[in-house]
């Protein structure tokens, strides 16, 4: 990234910050006044026209005022961003809600998420804590039709799983379950190296082998800790921003809208935000066109993995306009991992 000169950096932290507030392009008079520059709007103007060949800002139309690129918000993030955090009051409360809750896992998930939801005006998603190593507890088959079955697995931390089984040869229910309880004896607290390392010392049948195929399957899937499951808050306040009631045209809102809703409803956003964390610590904040979705290119989003790495932990964060209020996002998602962290370490006993 380009390096800036100190009246460059005060100038373009004055315009994102406008422009966060006002959701219109920034004029340079409305900087000297608004933000006591001690330079005049010509050299505002000028300096402007610096950070516009830098491809830090645009200006939409030839009479308007400027606007912050995605490289912009970028640049304003990792350089310019003022540090932020929750007051006192909105900890105090937080704890409380999370005290009224008590051990109730489910009800941790679905406060956090509410409470980012409401704090930012803005959507909140979170995966519920899993362990990121799947270990088998106990599975069951039960037949359904002549060449089809039903299997259900219980992950030791809690997690179920269900799959169909597809089979070679009719099977009845009787020897489904004889096949289930030997294998359940060999495979009891296994991950699926050990399962896979287990099985290959025996002589399988078909079914059997079909079924510890789709056990061990299932269980590498259940190690990516972002995992395939995680709720949403506070849709609608994204629809409630001016990018998706009143900026643009009709046809270019309508476009905002079904991109978000599509990321949001389909399983789009776990996918992307799995190429962006892989060994990410800390608060990530992700760009719009940053993101290989195209239904992305108009959202941020600020996340962050809550737990301990090698125990139970997950994901959270908060999926908003790239006109977002960056700072206070980061310290909201900071300090609900923070919260998550506590709650998950006294419930597990690990420090």
């Amino acid at each position: 990234m380009i390096p800036l000169s100190p009246r460059k950096q005060q100038v373009l932290r004055a315009l994102v910050e406008e422009y966060i507030h006002t959701a219109t392009p920034v004029a340079s008079e409305a900087l000297v006044r608004k933000y006591g520059l001690r330079f005049s709007s010509a050299t505002v103007r000028h300096e402007l026209a610096g950070l516009e060949e830098a491809s830090l800002i645009l200006q939409p139309h030839t009479s308007a005022g400027r606007v912050p690129t995605d490289l912009g918000y970028r640049y304003f993030v990792e350089h310019l961003m003022r540090e932020s955090a929750l007051s006192l009051d909105e900890q105090r409360l937080i704890r409380h809600q999370f005290y009224q809750v008590q051990d109730q896992l489910d009800q941790w998930v679905r406060l956090t998420a509410s409470v980012m939801a409401r704090l930012l005006h803005s959507a909140a998603i979170m995966t519920p804590p899993r362990s990121n190593e799947g270990r088998l507890k106990h599975f069951e088959v039960l037949s359904v039709t002549d060449l089809s079955a039903h299997m259900v697995l219980v992950l030791t931390d809690g997690t179920v799983k269900q799959q169909r089984l597809l089979l070679d040869s009719p099977i009845q229910q009787e020897e489904l379950s004889l096949v289930a309880v030997k294998l359940n004896q060999l495979f009891q607290e296994k991950n699926s190296a050990e399962i896979n390392a287990i099985a290959s010392k025996q002589d399988l049948s078909p079914i059997e082998s079909l079924i510890i195929n789709t056990i061990t399957r299932i269980l590498e899937q259940h190690e990516d800790l972002i995992g395939d499951i995680f709720y949403r808050e506070g849709v609608a306040n994204i629809l409630e921003q001016p990018e998706y009631s009143r900026l643009g045209s009709e046809e270019v809102r309508s476009e905002r809208v079904r991109n978000v809703i599509e990321v949001l409803e389909q399983n789009r956003l776990l996918p992307a935000l799995a190429s962006h964390l892989q060994s990410s610590d800390g608060v990530q904040v992700i760009i719009g066109g940053e993101n290989q979705w195209d239904e992305m290119k108009d959202v941020s989003l600020v996340v962050a993995r809550y737990g301990q790495e090698g125990k139970v932990g997950g994901l959270l964060g908060v999926i908003g306009p790239t006109r977002m209020q960056y700072d206070r996002a980061i310290a909201v998602v900071r300090y609900m991992a923070n919260v998550m962290n506590e709650l998950l370490a006294e419930m597990y006993g690990y420090e």
